[in-house]
Parts: C-alpha cells; structure tokens; sequence
C-alpha cells in the first residue's frame, strides 16, 4: 500500500513538472530533474519496502575527515 502511494505521489509530481519543461525545450533542465528523481523515486520506494537507507551524515563526515582532513573539535 505505501509503495502504490509513493508511486501515486511521483506520478503526481511529474505530470506537474515535466509537460512544462518539455514544452518549453529545457532538455537539460529535463534531463537533470529526471536523473534525479529516478534516484529519489528509487529511495522512497525502497524506504516504503522498509529496506533500511543508510544515512548519508557518515559518508559526509568521511569525506570531510578523511580526504579534506578537516577536523571541528570544539574549543
């Protein structure tokens, strides 16, 4: 049931958003908005399966730590 919501609700979405884009000749507009919302779509279908997301906090933190070797220790 959630799953049909969340897909109820992206259809939703892009019937409001990608007539327009396409209308007016946005093709890379268009082709961004879609890639990221296949990866959004992808996600919220998942987390409505209950398959566990990780958080991406930890990888932010990796990034910053481990290959820009910035460190915030309060003072």
């Amino acid at each position: 049931m959630k799953v049909l919501l969340v897909i109820i609700a992206f259809i939703g979405i892009a019937a409001l958003d990608v007539p327009d884009m396409a209308k007016s000749k946005r093709w890379r507009d268009l082709a961004i908005y879609s890639v990221i919302f296949l990866l959004v779509f992808a996600l919220g279908v998942a987390v409505a399966m209950g398959v566990k997301v990780p958080s991406p906090i930890k990888a932010i933190q990796v990034f910053y730590r481990d290959i820009l070797r910035l460190s915030f220790k309060p003072s």
